[in-house]
């Protein structure tokens, strides 16, 4: 079972008429039809009673729309949060910080995030730069505050880039694949 089928099934179901499901499905009749058919005999039931001029739900049919309306929302509402993860607005951001270099402006950044990504779940580890090495390589951080430091060595964070971030010299380290920008 396809997600095509119950959209093609909710269609009629919602008109009773195959005709004007084809039309706002803008797709032909016929493929329509068949699968509708192909959907009922997959399942083994009649969802719908057909005769020449009419189309009526059968009380299974009745049945499953509700189950393939709650469907097709479940899977529109997961496409939706799978792009805003893909943009970094949900999820989880794990950042390490070497406390007394970040002391200054750590706090009113992460208010200042939060305000802006209020479905990102943000856990902070105070570490010191090797530690954040270890931890991007383990992948329990996304994003490090450190003071400066030298290009790993190799082997060692070796997937991590150095980035100057704003208007002071504020070293961040950050996986070249990471989708959170600060």
């Amino acid at each position: 079972m396809e997600l095509r089928h119950l959209r093609y099934f909710v269609g009629v179901a919602h008109h009773l008429n195959y005709s004007e499901a084809s039309r706002r499905l803008h797709v032909a009749q016929p493929a329509i039809s068949q699968t509708i058919l192909d959907l009922e005999e997959e399942l083994g039931i009649k969802l719908l009673h057909r005769t020449k001029r009419t189309v009526q739900l059968t009380t299974a049919g009745a049945v499953f729309l509700g189950e393939a309306e709650q469907i097709l929302r479940h899977a529109t509402e997961a496409a939706q949060v799978a792009r805003r993860a893909a943009l970094g607005e949900v999820g989880s951001l794990g950042i390490g910080f070497f406390g007394t270099a970040s002391s200054p402006f750590l706090p009113s950044l992460v208010q200042s995030y939060r305000q802006k990504f209020p479905d990102v779940q943000l856990r902070l580890h105070e570490m010191t730069p090797d530690q954040q090495l270890a931890a991007f390589d383990a992948g329990q951080i996304d994003l490090a505050r450190s003071r400066p430091v030298p290009d790993p060595p190799v082997g060692k964070g070796a997937d991590c880039s150095p980035q100057g971030i704003g208007f002071r010299t504020i070293r961040a380290i950050s996986p070249k694949r990471s989708s959170y920008l600060v």
